[in-house]
């Protein structure tokens, strides 16, 4: 009998453990920083020890969710680990996935978020863009794998990657000091809401900032924690609350500074019952085949027509000033232009959609037909482009070779802008 008391003891002490750890909602903190590029090494490397240090095991701790942290910096802040990463990453139904990032970034003309540089930042223009992963795209791929709350932050610019990097402010660097933390409102943000909310630090066309005491942002998001999340205020914030906060103070440090700085965020959460599995946010739903389809310009992209709005009174400048006195200038000139560019107009016919998923059928078809023309259209431009650059190294040819193709180059710009730019 003491022989059967003593198993049912053991027993005890190998399960229960087991069931509380399985039952438990994790937190799954993945943070990757540049701390190797001179410029902003020592910004990225406060905010990497902040999220690393205090930040990912407070919520883990305060929220009672069991903590789950990868974090990357220096030369480990690498595009094939961040894919390794996701790949690996598995999530339960009531799990939280929290992505952070810092480091420099660009837009390419893909959405408004930018494209974060996952290290090699100066590297030649074929690394730089495999070396990149969307923002946004990093959101909708932790999206789908459907944890309960999904909170995706990028602290990177937001330009092109030809644009001269931000200088950074002389903002003294006086450290924050901790407040005290209300565990009950950590529960309140990470515990009672599903849903998502992705944060990019700037607007497409802007800088992040960074200076001695760290990204703006970065600093504006300790800021907020410091007076939202302590036991000093009586009010529980919302995810609402908590985002406004931060770009309020961002904002406010960009303005001091003399700069602009507009963080740009969606929102897209809801209250629930702690620990409810089951209110996992759904995923998409096809619409009945009989259901009227969308209006092509609900597919449109509107950054890329921006891109090309962008482009076109340079385009129209040299057009107007080419001359075989200025061949040299104008062949570098349109070279550089071309290299920053080419991945933007060899996949323009992709870019100027959003192809989306869950396209019904039928809709598919229409849309299909309906965008037919772009095709012929961004094959010239694509063409046309490629007989100047082909000559960079003979300027005199080059010059006579664009004066031929730039006005029917320009001309089929313009002719996509009037069809899809309502």
């Amino acid at each position: 009998m003491r022989q059967f008391v003593q198993w049912i003891i053991l027993l005890s002490f190998i399960c229960l453990p087991a069931v509380s750890v399985r039952g438990q909602a994790k937190l799954h903190f993945i943070v990757f920083a540049d701390t190797d590029d001179p410029t902003l090494s020592e910004a990225n490397r406060k905010t990497f020890n902040f999220l690393t240090g205090r930040f990912g095991p407070d919520v883990a701790g305060y929220a009672g969710l069991s903590l789950q942290m990868t974090a990357y910096s220096g030369s480990q802040c690498q595009s094939a680990l961040f894919d390794q990463t996701l790949n690996k990453l598995s999530v339960g139904p009531d799990d939280v996935v929290l992505f952070y990032f810092v480091g420099h970034g660009w837009n390419n003309r893909q959405n408004e978020y930018p494209s974060l540089i996952f290290g090699r930042a100066n590297a030649d223009r074929a690394t730089l863009e495999s070396n990149s992963r969307n923002l946004l795209t990093i959101y909708e791929q932790i999206r789908a794998k459907q944890p309960r709350l999904t909170l995706v932050v990028g602290e990177a610019c937001n330009k092109e990657r030809s644009d001269d990097p931000p200088t950074t402010s002389n903002r003294e660097a006086i450290p924050m000091h901790p407040t005290n933390a209300s565990p009950a409102k950590y529960k309140a943000l990470f515990r009672n809401y599903a849903g998502g909310l992705l944060l990019s630090s700037c607007q497409r066309n802007q800088f992040s900032f960074s200076d001695p005491k760290g990204g703006w942002m970065g600093t504006s998001w300790q800021e907020t924690i410091n007076q939202l999340l302590s036991d000093k205020t009586p009010q529980v914030p919302t995810w609402e609350t908590f985002v406004k906060t931060t770009v309020q103070l961002t904002e406010r440090a960009a303005l001091a500074n003399n700069q602009k700085q507009n963080p740009q965020y969606r929102l897209d959460v809801r209250q629930v019952t702690p620990g409810g599995n089951q209110l996992v946010q759904p995923g998409p739903t096809k619409p009945p085949g009989n259901r009227l389809c969308p209006p092509l310009d609900s597919y449109v992209n509107e950054t890329a027509l921006a891109g090309i709005r962008e482009d076109l009174p340079f385009l129209k400048k040299m057009d107007e000033e080419i001359s075989t006195d200025n061949a040299e200038e104008f062949a570098e000139t349109f070279n550089r232009f071309y290299t920053n560019q080419k991945n933007f107009y060899d996949s323009l016919d992709d870019m100027l959609f959003y192809r989306k998923a869950d396209m019904p059928e039928d809709c598919r078809q229409v849309f299909q037909q309906e965008t037919r023309w772009v095709a012929g259209k961004t094959a010239e431009i694509i063409r046309r482009y490629k007989m100047v650059v082909k000559l960079s190294k003979q300027p005199q040819q080059l010059v006579a070779q664009a004066r031929s193709e730039l006005p029917s180059l320009i001309r089929r710009m313009e002719e996509i802008l009037e069809k899809l730019d309502k």
